[in-house]
């Protein structure tokens, strides 16, 4: 099995017609999947844009797969998040949020599935927590985080049989994947963001792939992956 992933994060509306166009070209060429780990919208943590984020129609011309949420993404009411992931052109991923009442709308959803090139890929998205049942603001918010590690104990066992490539896409920052890594080592991949700490080449935490991709749209990561017995090896 091979598979290319292209990685993404902490765009913060930097987006450009050139570094749009040279992530759809290296995605066709690569046939690669196309991920993004937040904060790729202009607005701030509290700010509710009146009209769709451009950061969307950058990212549909580019053909992104998934994403992650990022704390950009977020707003602790449920109009406020409507509105900043509206638009979106690709599932938006968190599996540590949930809504304090059933009739919140959820923008997003925990995990993402698909196949490609013969391979079947689970991404499991991960979210800084901005909101916790700890905070005063908890109670002005129609939506809770939980802690991202504790949720990926949960999920990692669950979708391990499922997936050929079992990828957590996150915005934690970089220490937070670490400790990922160590704590669910039946992740294959770990694509991160959130602390603007770039890796200078992908790393390995107790056997799982680490990367994190430069800040600003300054650069992509591109990593392919070959299947080698029961563990994935990098070309």
């Amino acid at each position: 099995m091979r598979l290319t992933l292209l990685h993404t994060s902490d765009a913060h509306n930097r987006w450009s017609e050139a570094f749009v166009n040279h992530l759809h070209a290296l995605k066709t060429q690569h046939h690669a999947l196309l991920l993004d780990s937040g904060d790729a919208i202009r607005a701030g943590n509290i700010a509710a844009p009146l009209r769709p984020e451009s950061a969307w129609e950058w990212m549909r011309r580019a053909g992104y797969d998934a994403a992650t949420i990022g704390n950009r993404e977020f707003h602790l009411t449920a109009a406020g998040f409507t509105a900043k992931t509206r638009g979106a052109p690709c599932p938006l991923l968190c599996a540590n949020l949930r809504p304090k009442r059933p009739d919140a709308p959820m923008p997003v959803q925990p995990v993402w599935r698909t196949e490609h090139q013969g391979v079947r890929v689970a991404v499991l998205g991960l979210t800084v927590p901005m909101v916790t049942s700890r905070m005063r603001v908890a109670a002005l918010s129609a939506y809770l985080f939980d802690p991202p590690l504790t949720v990926a104990r949960e999920w990692v066992p669950r979708l391990r049989p499922e997936a050929d490539l079992l990828i957590a896409l996150t915005h934690i920052g970089y220490t937070q994947d670490c400790l990922l890594a160590e704590a669910c080592p039946e992740l294959d991949v770990i694509l991160g963001g959130h602390s603007h700490t770039p890796t200078d080449a992908p790393e390995q935490v107790n056997g799982v792939w680490l990367s994190h991709a430069p800040p600003f749209c300054k650069g992509a990561t591109l990593l392919t992956l070959t299947r080698r017995e029961s563990r994935w090896t990098l070309e």
